[in-house]
């Protein structure tokens, strides 16, 4: 099952309006204590060009000073990284990102894969259109999931997504 209530951590709060003011949105954001080390890692996006190396050094300069001045004596792990290609969802937030995305959903009530665009996203469900279930090459026009019966999710690609634009 799907995770819900990133956006309510502590760390969101803190981070996503900073972030959002240079144009960049968290995908997902976790800290981890290890002794005196504690480890932070952030998965960023942004909406009108693809994350670069620039992207995430900028976060990397306003997050890692901030953490500094919480965390005094411990020593400090900040990763920066983009969400890649075949990203694992662990939050239903994450459909809403990843509108006109291609997704691949292990749904319970099919007993499969589902693949699918993302059309759109609510509190209870998502919209996929453009949707194959399984190894099928019969497509489904639109579908709509249940969040409650999405075991895992992940970011999916198709070639054939790219040669309708063509």
């Amino acid at each position: 099952m799907l995770g819900t209530g990133i956006q309510n951590t502590s760390l969101f709060v803190e981070y996503a309006p900073l972030l959002g003011a240079l144009g960049i949105t968290i995908v997902d954001i976790s800290k981890v204590d290890q002794g005196l080390t504690v480890g932070v890692n952030i998965i960023i996006m942004t909406k009108d060009h693809e994350v670069s190396v620039d992207d995430c050094s900028k976060v990397y300069r306003l997050v890692y000073p901030r953490l500094e001045l919480q965390l005094a004596e411990r020593d400090i792990q900040l990763e920066v990284s983009t969400p890649g290609l075949q990203r694992n969802f662990k939050d239903v937030y994450e459909f809403s990102l990843f509108s006109g995305k291609r997704v691949r959903v292990y749904d319970t009530d099919h007993g499969d894969w589902v693949s699918g665009l993302i059309a759109e996203s609510d509190d209870t469900s998502v919209t996929l259109t453009s949707t194959y279930i399984g190894d099928s090459k019969e497509m489904i026009e639109t579908m709509v999931l249940e969040f409650s019966k999405i075991q895992k999710a992940k970011l999916d690609y198709r070639w054939e997504d790219k040669s309708h634009g063509n």
